[in-house]
């Protein structure tokens, strides 16, 4: 967390990063702190929150355009140093590298799936690092990089198998989890507003990502963003043949069925709360308050009776419960209110 004193510039910062981001503080933070001491950052967890699109965004306001390389079981020495100096090879036979094209020749460096590269080829990258001099034979090139961010989806311990790659990992010794605090309905109702404007999220589609993460199901970020945009152009049944969602097919059917139902009792527990909140400041004095009171009475026994009728999900039961009980000592309350009034006359 981001430490209570802050200069306005960086407030602002921050803010700017941000404004297209949701969740994405602790991520910031450890940006700014990297970049301020120099120190090599892994950014990990699950895909589809945001790690590549962040790290972009927040050097792009700094006014840096970084080196981007995507590592993975692929990569090979030739890529990594910046491809075979042909020429050099033809003539000579010599095996030298085109480092100026290679990350060693900037200062700000992204490794995209770093961990899922060769161990020969981290362990390269390992002597790289340490020495900040890159060797090949007779080829010598003193590195320029300053700072380093890897964004990957493993972690440290899946990725350190031997001595070599922790070694590695020690050239990294800031990192942070990217994932959510929690996955509920209003966090995706945040991400959605961001994305598509506030008011203007249909509040179904927060809800049933809700019901998938409670389902054992977690839908990142990136795909809510994609569902979202599907169920606009094509309607619910869409969202079937998107992956994630396809891997509980029922649960779409479902929870549309326990939506409507969860909506009704939000709109009865607010029309509840709007009578009780006119039945208390009528103070019966006159006919027409008198009058207004019977009336309001009547529609509160009214909602009673509907609630009552209501059938909610499990995660509603006790609120529900604890509704009606509330809402009828309420209206016995009321009642002896009227009472007393009319008693006075």
């Amino acid at each position: 967390m981001a430490t209570a004193r802050k200069t306005k510039k960086a407030v602002e910062e921050v803010t700017g990063v941000g404004a297209d981001f949701v969740f994405m503080d602790k991520s910031l933070n450890i940006l700014d702190i990297g970049l301020k001491t120099g120190k090599n950052i892994v950014l990990y967890g699950p895909g589809g929150h945001g790690k590549s699109e962040l790290t972009m965004a927040y050097l792009a306001e700094k006014g840096i355009d970084p080196y981007v390389i995507t590592m993975g079981t692929g990569m090979t020495t030739d890529r990594l140093f910046g491809g075979l100096d042909i020429p050099t090879f033809e003539k000579t036979g010599k095996i030298e590298y085109l480092v100026e094209n290679s990350f060693m020749n900037n200062e700000y460096v992204i490794f995209e799936e770093l961990f899922d590269a060769p161990d020969f080829i981290l362990e390269q990258l390992k002597d790289i690092l340490s020495s900040k001099i890159f060797r090949n034979g007779t080829q010598i090139f003193p590195i320029k990089t300053k700072f380093i961010i890897c964004c990957t989806n493993r972690t440290r311990e899946e990725f350190s198998k031997n001595a070599s790659l922790k070694a590695l990992m020690e050239r990294f010794p800031l990192e942070l989890n990217v994932v959510w605090d929690n996955y509920t309905e209003a966090s995706y109702n945040k991400l959605l507003e961001v994305k598509f404007g506030q008011g203007n999220v249909d509040p179904i589609i927060p809800y049933l990502l809700q019901e998938y993460h409670r389902g054992g199901v977690t839908i990142s970020p990136r795909v809510a963003v994609t569902a979202y945009t599907v169920y606009e152009e094509c309607g619910p049944d869409s969202l079937n043949f998107i992956a994630e969602f396809a891997k509980k097919p029922t649960l779409i059917a479902e929870t549309l069925k326990k939506f409507q139902s969860t909506l009704k009792f939000r709109k009865l527990s607010d029309d509840l709360g709007d009578i009780v909140n006119k039945l208390q400041a009528n103070n019966l004095i006159t006919k027409a308050e008198q009058d207004d009171f019977a009336n309001g009475l009547g529609l509160l026994a009214n909602a009673i009776r509907e609630i009552k009728k209501l059938t909610v999900s499990d995660d509603l039961a006790t609120n529900h419960a604890s509704l009606i009980k509330s809402a009828t000592d309420l209206y016995t309350t009321l009642s002896k209110k009227q009472t007393v009034s009319s008693v006075m006359e």
